[in-house]
């Protein structure tokens, strides 16, 4: 069961990762209209590259949690061990 959850988590967790970090990081006033023009410019951009990054991982990984157990107790994901068998 962990190697299947492994292979259903990577398959698709970058296809809903980058789209949510993509509108995120696009929306985001300290990354979209950076002047650059100071050091603290430069951190802060960053900072907020890693905090979105780290953030929204742990919410894709959520997601991807929910919809796993979500099919697990609906039995869709029940009828392929059933073939392994």
């Amino acid at each position: 069961m962990k190697d299947g959850f492994k292979h259903y988590f990577w398959k698709r967790f970058w296809l809903i990762f980058v789209p949510l970090y993509l509108m995120a990081i696009g929306n985001e006033s300290y990354i979209v209209s950076n002047s650059f023009s100071e050091f603290e410019d430069y951190a802060s951009f960053l900072y907020f590259l890693v905090f979105y990054f780290i953030g929204y991982g742990a919410i894709t990984a959520g997601i991807l949690h929910l919809f796993w157990r979500a099919g697990r107790n609906l039995g869709v994901l029940n009828r392929e061990e059933k073939f392994r068998e």
